[in-house]
């Protein structure tokens, strides 16, 4: 019954010669199936302190901490938690943020493509701009949609992309004048209106050569629009005499299980093929007279999943049509909200999100919101009778990213760490994204969730950085900030100094320090006070802080 149940699930469910009209027009899947428990994790959760949760919901959504304020209202009254997560969707930080978090499933944001900056004359202190602008074009379309509360089917059908003053000079784009920073613009190469998929920066992420023939750019179609995973499939060859791959392709069963879906889908997108590989002109331009070569060259007419299509210009209303996007689209923000991947014993849970997807006309913050609801998301812990297997899934706490660590570090203490051009902790040329954890979107394909010797080097030298910086600003130069209760010739018996290190606990941690803690910070102040001064001792302090596991973890 399950297998049958998951086959069905992978091709779109529509009766024959129907026509669907819209996500509403799909019939909601059932929650249970006889015989096959799909109750989920939510009983053996435990969930965080109100403040704690306030942390989490603010780190995700806005990448930088709660005011002291907030947390003081939600640890008084429990019930503001939602109000204030409604706010931070409203906040204008969402939009990069769900870049950055985008960027970790999508993986097109990386260091080096097949055309670089060199081949556009830009200057070495562009290289990361570049790379970030290339990678970013989809991405900040699926964080415009998102961010605007617009139909989650504009991410496939929209008009328009997203641009930068660079993309705007370097590609055939329209951008607009009299403004600055990523803005809606449309291509002036006449390719047709599909969202994403008529993006350069996700197809030159997922590039094809003369064999692939954009094959592999509809399996990654598939596995990020669809969460089906095509190169998942169990295949069984049988030994055969024919040494045409391309006829084999066609006639073998094994080869057709698959390809019978991929090769017409394929066929929609030769407008991107290129005569010369490498080739600036040819990469970044659309070629509407080349879109007759997909059906030449694979043998096959434009189709999505047995459906004949005339091309690109209606791929995208097919995948928004197809039951299985609005689906994905809860479960791929539940996988990264969660921070863990999506099991059958999910659904019931991803079941309840599709369905308020749905009955929110495919609202994306009304989905943000229900994923925030959800006890997987809240969870702090486990109760005492939770299975090793409940133990060893669930994320009870996450590892900052280095996005996050990044413009949490720089609002806390004012510390942006850059070299030669190069935000250290967004790339890995002259960088530390891959060692701190991160996803390079190639061979580092998930947030590391688990400390490593890396992740422990990059903190220290971080937070060493950051610690100094934090002091010279607020005590040496006085701009009083963050640290804003003391100054350097506080001694460390002055109540101001001991609240200073209470209050700074509370807003970084979200979390009141006991004796233990206080004790001990202020015997590593004097410590260090003693041999070195006081602005190297509250340098110390703020290093620990940072490094230290509740800073880290949220």
């Amino acid at each position: 019954m399950i297998l049958l149940l998951l086959a069905a699930c992978d091709t779109p469910i529509t009766s024959a010669g129907a026509e669907v009209d819209g996500p509403r027009a799909l019939a909601p899947l059932s929650p249970t199936v006889a015989g096959v428990g799909w109750e989920g994790d939510a009983p053996y959760l435990t969930s965080l302190a109100a403040p704690r949760l306030l942390r989490r919901m603010s780190l995700d959504l806005r990448g930088v901490l709660p005011t002291e304020a907030e947390l003081d209202a939600v640890e008084a009254d429990p019930t503001l938690l939602d109000g204030y997560r409604d706010t931070y969707l409203a906040d204008p930080r969402l939009e990069d943020r769900l870049v950055s978090l985008f960027a970790e499933r999508w993986h097109t944001v990386m260091d080096e493509y097949e055309v670089g900056y060199n081949d556009y004359a830009l200057p070495d202190q562009m290289a990361d701009t570049y790379s970030h602008a290339v990678g970013e074009e989809p991405l900040r379309l699926l964080a415009h949609v998102t961010a605007n509360d617009l139909p989650w089917t504009d991410i496939v059908t929209a008009d328009y992309t997203m641009a930068n003053e660079l993309l705007g000079a370097i590609w055939p784009i329209e951008y607009p004048e009299g403004v600055e920073g990523w803005q809606v613009s449309h291509y002036k190469d006449g390719r047709p209106a599909a969202g994403i998929l008529s993006t350069n920066g996700l197809w030159w992420r997922y590039v094809t050569n003369e064999s692939n023939k954009s094959r592999g750019r509809i399996a990654a179609v598939s596995k990020l629009l669809l969460c089906t995973d095509i190169l998942s499939r169990p295949v069984v060859f049988q030994r055969s005499t024919n040494t045409d791959p391309e006829a084999a392709i066609r006639t073998d069963p094994a080869c057709q299980s698959c390809h019978s879906s991929i090769d017409p889908a394929a066929a929609t997108l030769f407008g991107y093929w290129w005569v010369i590989q490498y080739n600036p002109y040819e990469m970044q331009n659309y070629h509407r007279e080349r879109e007759p070569l997909g059906p030449t060259l694979l043998g096959v007419e434009p189709a999505w999943y047995g459906t004949p299509i005339t091309g690109l210009v209606d791929l995208g209303w097919h995948v928004s049509h197809d039951p299985r996007f609005i689906r994905c689209g809860a479960q791929s923000f539940a996988e990264q909200l969660w921070h863990r991947d999506i099991g059958l014993r999910d659904y019931a849970s991803i079941e309840a999100l599709r369905q308020t997807f749905v009955d929110a006309d495919l609202s994306p913050l009304t989905l943000l919101r229900a994923v925030t609801d959800t006890a997987e998301y809240r969870a702090g812990g486990f109760t005492d009778d939770a299975p090793d297997e409940v133990r060893g899934r669930e994320r009870v706490e996450r590892l900052l990213t280095p996005n996050q660590l990044a413009t949490v570090v720089e609002a806390e203490t004012g510390f942006g760490w850059t070299a030669a051009g190069f935000a250290q902790l967004e790339n890995d040329v002259v960088g530390y994204r891959v060692l701190r954890g991160g996803v390079n979107g190639y061979s580092a394909t998930e947030t590391q969730q688990d400390p490593g010797l890396t992740w422990a080097m990059v903190n220290a030298r971080l937070a060493e950085a950051a610690g100094f910086t934090l002091v010279e600003r607020d005590l040496a130069e006085g701009a009083h900030t963050t640290l804003q209760g003391v100054a350097l010739d506080t001694p460390s018996t002055d109540p101001a100094f001991e609240a200073e290190l209470r209050s700074l606990y509370w807003r970084w941690y979200a979390e009141r320090p006991d004796d233990t803690w206080t004790s001990s910070i202020t015997a590593l102040w004097a410590s260090v006070e003693a041999e070195e001064g006081a602005h190297a001792a509250w340098s110390a302090v703020i290093d620990a802080m940072i490094r230290d596991p509740r800073f880290q973890a949220y």
